[in-house]
């Protein structure tokens, strides 16, 4: 599916956050322990409470292919029987709802690890997947502190560089350029060859500002730094690999 030129008002009011996170009510609500400004939902503040949805969340800033993300977006019916035989049902807000280039809306469920067995898990696990099926979508649970160590170093150090700064605009054209011809060299080396004309620390967040928006390449399975060699040629974005079937996501991922 083509979701570049959506416009996504009706699905901003439809999957507007279903469980507010407050502090006031921390008895009541979890705690959110933090946000992050996301480019994907025009720069808003998008809260998280564990580390894993950071983390999460991360990846899905630094995915071109993701269009769209929404967090608690739906409500889904658990019904159950209580100890009187009587039919209850209580109301369960999976984690999140991603919009990725070329495919199918992805609902997510995000846990700390795959030992989370309980039985209202797998309750809401069944009733998320149906959920799911019924209109279309895929749905997956994801555990991302389980991820390849280098990967979640990668996310945590390449997140900083998601956002442009104005002075970027006056050297991006030439990064790519010159990195076009020195394609196989080092971060540092390709940000040392403007040393004529600029410090090279001013190029070297650009080089990072590109890895991190999928316009040049580099090994993610692999802790980046100044040594990494980069690819502008043929460049995957390299969380492509997260979502690829046999990609790594696919690894700490349950159907």
């Amino acid at each position: 599916m083509d979701w570049t030129h959506k416009d996504w008002t009706l699905e901003d009011q439809l999957y507007s956050p279903k469980r507010r996170i407050d502090n006031k009510i921390s008895w009541q609500r979890p705690h959110i322990i933090g946000s992050i400004i996301s480019a994907k939902m025009d720069n808003r503040d998008v809260e998280y409470h564990s580390l894993n949805e950071q983390l999460f969340y991360y990846l899905l800033e630094l995915d071109p292919e993701v269009i769209r993300y929404y967090v608690q977006p739906v409500e889904i019916a658990i019904k159950h029987l209580d100890s009187e035989g009587q039919e209850k049902s209580w109301m369960h807000v999976p984690d999140t709802l991603v919009f990725r280039q070329k495919q199918i809306p992805l609902l997510v469920q995000i846990k700390e690890t795959p030992e989370e067995q309980s039985k209202t898990f797998l309750r809401c696990n069944r009733a998320c997947s149906l959920h799911a099926e019924r209109i279309e979508w895929k749905y997956q649970v994801i555990y991302p502190k389980t991820l390849p160590e280098k990967v979640l170093i990668n996310l945590k150090f390449l997140s900083q560089f998601r956002k442009s700064r104005k002075y970027y605009e006056q050297w991006i054209d030439q990064v790519m350029i010159k990195a076009s011809y020195l394609e196989g060299v080092s971060i540092i080396e390709l940000a040392l060859s403007f040393s004529g004309i600029t410090d090279f620390r001013i190029i070297l967040p650009i080089i990072y500002h590109l890895i991190a928006k999928g316009k040049l390449g580099i090994d993610i399975l692999e802790k980046v730094s100044e040594q990494s060699k980069f690819s502008a040629v043929n460049v995957m974005n390299p969380f492509e690999l997260a979502f690829r079937p046999g990609g790594y996501l696919d690894e700490v991922t349950q159907f």
